[in-house]
């Protein structure tokens, strides 16, 4: 163990005055490695931070809640997706909404949402905002969602039911329009020109790769969204969303909706459902190809880059071995063995493929942070990725450093003093 740690020690130390004394070449070669790696690896801690998102996302809206409505989730393409069928489909509507909340066994929370596809202008004074997310909804919504309100309350039933002038607004909101007012529960708003009372702030949350940002939301009674606003079907989503009961799956919740919506829409048998019931897994699997897309970037990248930086290295070490051959032939001379120069060797290779590694995991880390800054995603270089570098740099440095040092290894020690 002693003399592995004294050929380590001598090992670096001859690298790094490889390194210093041909700083160019040195240079050109890790850059290959070092790029490599952080292709690699900025790859897996985005995708990483794609799949948390997506988990938190779902974990935090609930993995057991249906959405119907007239158009289906997917990531088919154009031509597999035929918008132009669900295009004709009827929107849901609140009598549907009515007969499911009768009918079902199997929800716990049945609500209903309007959301305008052009927002109105929510303004406090002189700020103003384009950019709301506009929920009209009926009772249970907040416990279908389980929203966290921050200040103030949720819409009662009886706000709800009576449809009253009252909102709770996202926290993105509250700063932009109520700027310099530290709570804005109890004050006024206007949404195109019509009085609303801040009666809660939602807890924020960032946006998600669902589609979902409270942030930006503004939550209305239906009744009174309908009684101060016109609209058509074709500008206005309409969303049935549905709880289900502690213990019952998905896939029974769906089975029985579909009845319901069926017997309340007056389908005969034959009749194909007009109307689509999605869960937030279809887009979560949705994402999985892009993973997959992610992961061949990665690998076409990183490997072109490993390849180049290999060569690199071997070039580096093949000098290496020229230059050194006097010593090699003392060393031998000396009684040193094949496998001690081969191990010297190969250490050189791997110790300089490990510096592009630590390289480009420093680049990685400066990523991760303005990554996570600019996106409001958590971007995280983990212990596990880490490992895959150096693991990735180990290999390359044993085949990029396996030849030169058999060569170093196999030298005869008086040509080899002969060349001084």
């Amino acid at each position: 163990m002693q003399k592995l740690f004294r050929v380590l020690g001598e090992t670096l130390k001859l690298t790094l005055q490889q390194l210093w004394l041909n700083k160019l070449r040195s240079f050109l070669s890790l850059f290959g490695i070092t790029v490599g790696i952080f292709s690699i690896i900025a790859i897996l801690t985005a995708v990483d931070a794609l799949k948390n998102n997506i988990n938190q996302s779902i974990n935090s809206l609930g993995d057991n809640i249906l959405f119907v409505n007239k158009w289906a989730w997917t990531f088919d393409g154009p031509s597999n997706y035929p918008w132009w069928k669900y295009f004709q489909r009827p929107n849901v509507n609140y009598d549907n909404y009515k007969y499911v909340q009768s009918k079902s066994k199997l929800a716990e929370y049945v609500t209903y949402e309007l959301n305008p596809r052009q927002p109105p202008e929510i303004a406090y004074k002189d700020k103003k905002t384009h950019k709301a997310q506009i929920s009209a909804v009926t009772d249970n919504y907040g416990k279908v969602f389980q929203l966290d309100i921050a200040r103030g309350r949720y819409l009662s039933t009886m706000e709800i039911g009576d449809g009253l002038n009252v909102c709770v607004i996202g926290q993105d909101i509250a700063d932009k329009i109520f700027k310099n007012i530290s709570n804005p529960v109890g004050m006024e708003l206007r949404m195109d020109g019509k009085q609303l009372n801040v009666i809660g702030i939602i807890t924020k949350k960032g946006q998600d790769l669902l589609g979902f940002n409270y942030d930006k939301a503004v939550i209305v009674p239906l009744d009174y969204y309908n009684r101060n606003f016109s609209y058509d079907d074709n500008s206005i989503d309409q969303t049935l969303e549905v709880r289900t009961k502690p213990g019952v799956t998905l896939e029974e919740l769906k089975e029985e909706l579909t009845g319901i919506m069926r017997a309340s829409r007056k389908l005969r048998p034959k009749q194909n459902e007009n109307f689509s019931i999605n869960q937030l897994s279809v887009i979560a699997k949705g994402f999985e190809g892009l993973f997959d897309s992610l992961g061949m970037v990665k690998w076409v990248i990183g490997a072109f880059s490993l390849i180049v930086g290999g060569f690199g290295i071997a070039n580096i070490m093949f000098v290496s071995v020229s230059e050194r051959k006097a010593l090699i032939g003392i060393k031998k001379a000396l009684g040193a063995r094949r496998s001690d120069i081969l191990l010297e060797f190969l250490l050189e290779a791997i110790f300089l493929c490990m510096m592009g590694a630590v390289v480009g995991l420093a680049l990685v880390y400066v990523m991760c942070h303005f990554a996570s800054e600019a996106s409001g995603m958590a971007f995280v270089l983990t212990p596990v990725n880490v490992i895959v570098a150096f693991v990735i740099a180990f290999v390359l440095g044993i085949l990029a450093g396996i030849i030169p040092a058999y060569i170093a290894a196999t030298m005869d020690p008086v040509e080899a003093i002969r060349s001084k």
